[in-house]
């Protein structure tokens, strides 16, 4: 059985090296296999793997920009284990962004700082496999061996939280990784002139990661609620607006096409919360 995910440019992040075709790029819907979803106990909401937005990304045809992604040096700030496992997230986005860019020696430093985060937040028999980087200096050159190699860490990623009972961390994880691949398809999505159809989809998947993040067993933590209210900030951000009001309330339910300055209001928000999330506050 499979699911589809809407998930078009606003997250999708990834330039399509190759090219691919036109077809492909104006893909609006991600299919992805049910083993790749956390979904709660009652079914009430679904989520990918993180590293299953890069399917998504690869397709968008979005442009690589140097520079924008959490710098690696930054993961010695991360003291609190939240903050740790959303910047697992964050790391896995910008290492799926680097490596479909083919920018493969930026990739390989994010596969470590994701090792060693990993390693913090008790994943060690996951993260600290030295044959991983072997692996992946062997295939340097190889984009889809890259990329089959991260879907094998997260997958392993997956297994040991299912089997740990700690699915709930993966929920965190996810939420990171959202915050930064929206946060980086901002500028990209803004220039195509594309202010509706690039976020709107988006909004069905942070619903979700709202109320996966409700859902952790430490929801009373302080930094985790700060989190949690950021997330909802963004989310009633996007509601209130004006152009999504009026296509809300039409029975034919059109994409809402936001204003330039609404999109510049949610782009704001978003900007506020990714970057909460990559330095927060001591």
């Amino acid at each position: 059985m499979k699911h589809t995910i809407p998930m078009i440019a606003a997250v999708v992040l990834m330039t399509a090296c190759s090219g691919g075709d036109d077809a492909a790029k104006e893909k609006a819907d991600v299919t992805i296999e049910e083993s790749n979803l956390d979904a709660s106990d009652d079914q009430d909401f679904i989520l990918p793997q993180p590293i299953s937005l890069a399917s998504a990304f690869q397709e968008a045809g979005l442009t690589y920009k140097a520079g924008k992604t959490n710098p690696v040096s930054n993961k010695s700030k991360y003291a609190q284990n939240i903050d740790k496992l959303l910047n697992l997230g964050v790391y896995s986005t910008d290492l799926a962004y680097c490596a479909i860019n083919n920018k493969s020696q930026e990739a390989r430093t994010y596969l470590l700082a994701i090792q060693d985060l990993g390693s913090k937040v008790g994943m060690e028999s996951v993260f600290s496999d030295k044959a991983l980087i072997e692996k992946f200096d062997k295939n340097l050159s190889d984009k889809d061996a890259l990329t089959e190699l991260i879907y094998e860490i997260q997958d392993k990623s997956d297994a040991y939280l299912e089997d740990n009972d700690l699915k709930y961390l993966a929920a965190v994880q996810f939420a990171g990784a959202w915050a930064e691949g929206i946060y980086l398809g901002i500028d990209d999505s803004k220039k195509k002139g594309d202010l509706g159809t690039a976020l709107v989809d988006q909004m069905v998947l942070l619903k979700n990661t709202i109320k996966a993040l409700k859902k952790h067993p430490a929801k009373d933590d302080k930094r985790l609620q700060e989190v949690i209210g950021l997330f909802e900030n963004v989310l009633s951000t996007y509601e209130g607006l004006e152009s999504v009001k009026k296509a809300n309330k039409n029975v034919n339910f059109e994409v809402p096409k936001l204003t330039p300055a609404e999109f510049d209001q949610l782009a704001g928000k978003i900007t506020e919360l990714r970057n909460s999330i990559v330095s927060p506050s001591k």
